[in-house]
């Protein structure tokens, strides 16, 4: 069997339409005779979350059931051979491909994934619909998806992940990346094709000129001896609230294969929610500071800082009902909403291994 590049550059282009924190992309794809190489790029994603990469494992582990689904439309299934160079980790897979599989229903929702910030109608999601969401998670058995839908356990939730969220306008260096990955003008959106527009964050014309301000530390630190970040956080807690259903998928233990694995199992659920005509927002801040805590990696933390990480992962756990071992790995609200303001972009991939525009 001998695969064309078209091929390769099809199902490569489709992993790149993953979602990965703050739209960075940390990846790449290179044909390797009838095989598909996905490596990691660790140079992307510099951000205090990333802890141990989890993160970017998350984003892997969707850009390879993107490839998948993707080649399936072509009329093949595809294996996964995880980490197949003891001599190069940063190679995090190799695909290869078979001939003889059906179109995975899924594939003519890659595109159309995208993240919704806005806040979301409060009626509940039909039990089937959840089901279906739950079927598509379900081929992965180390992965485990639990539900909360009532809205007194939403608003507890929503503490917590106001709690979390505050701490990225009260850590330099949360605050720092976070700015450095947001786009201001079409100009630069089309320049970088990465990051997250402006509009994206659904703040509106007058809350993106404020918010434009808050990118100098000095400015927002002296801002929070009055409570600012507290203000800004409770956006989320909105947020989290004006939502039908908050979903939680963990892993058995903190190994890249299961950060990998999780991935999948998210960008499956994603897909299908997409499918569902619902909305989804991925809740992050707090599951990766408490992946520093469960690490006791406390790296650009200070004490009040690691006190409250550490509380959070507790916290967590007790109000999910998790054993010792399961590990949080993404937390997400679901709804209904309106079509967001805007959409991410990505970098032009290409199977030979580098962007396909020679801007990145």
């Amino acid at each position: 069997m001998s695969l064309s590049f078209e091929f390769f550059e099809r199902v490569a282009r489709s992993g790149a339409q993953a979602p990965s924190g703050d739209n960075l992309q940390p990846w790449s794809f290179r044909a390797d005779g009838d095989t598909l190489l996905v490596r990691h790029d660790p140079h992307r994603d510099r951000s205090l979350f990333n802890v141990r990469y989890a993160a970017s494992f998350i984003a892997l582990g969707a850009a390879l059931e993107n490839i998948m689904i993707a080649a399936s439309a072509d009329g093949y299934s595809a294996k996964i051979e995880y980490f197949p160079d003891s001599h190069d980790e940063e190679i995090i897979a190799r695909v290869s491909f078979e001939s003889g599989a059906s179109t995975d229903p899924l594939v003519t929702f890659i595109e159309k994934r995208c993240t919704n910030r806005k806040p979301y109608a409060t009626g509940p999601i039909d039990p089937k619909i959840l089901k279906r969401l739950t079927s598509a998670s379900e081929q992965f058995r180390n992965v485990e998806l639990l539900w909360i839908q009532e809205k007194a356990r939403l608003k507890q939730l929503a503490k917590m992940v106001t709690c979390a969220d505050r701490l990225i306008f009260e850590n330099p260096h949360i605050h720092s990346h976070l700015f450095s990955t947001l786009r201001w003008s079409k100009d630069e959106i089309e320049r970088t094709r990465d990051g997250l527009p402006i509009e994206s964050l659904e703040l509106g014309h007058a809350g993106s000129l404020a918010f434009r301000g808050l990118k100098n530390w000095s400015v927002v630190a002296f801002l929070n001896r009055f409570g600012f970040s507290k203000i800004v956080a409770h956006h989320s807690n909105l947020l989290m609230q004006r939502c039908s259903a908050s979903g939680l998928i963990s892993t058995p233990d903190t190994s890249p294969l299961s950060f990998l694995e999780a991935g999948r199992a998210f960008q499956r659920v994603w897909l299908q929610a997409t499918k569902e005509n619902l909305a989804l927002q991925p809740m992050t801040a707090i599951i990766f500071l408490q992946l520093r805590s469960r690490f006791n990696d406390h790296n650009g933390l200070n004490h009040e800082q690691i006190a409250i990480i550490d509380r959070l992962r507790r916290d967590l756990e007790k109000f999910f009902g998790l054993c010792e071992k399961s590990v949080p790995a993404m937390l997400f609200r679901l709804g209904f909403a309106a079509p967001p303001s805007g959409r991410t972009i990505r970098r032009m991939m290409s199977a030979a291994g580098t962007p396909l525009d020679s801007q990145n």
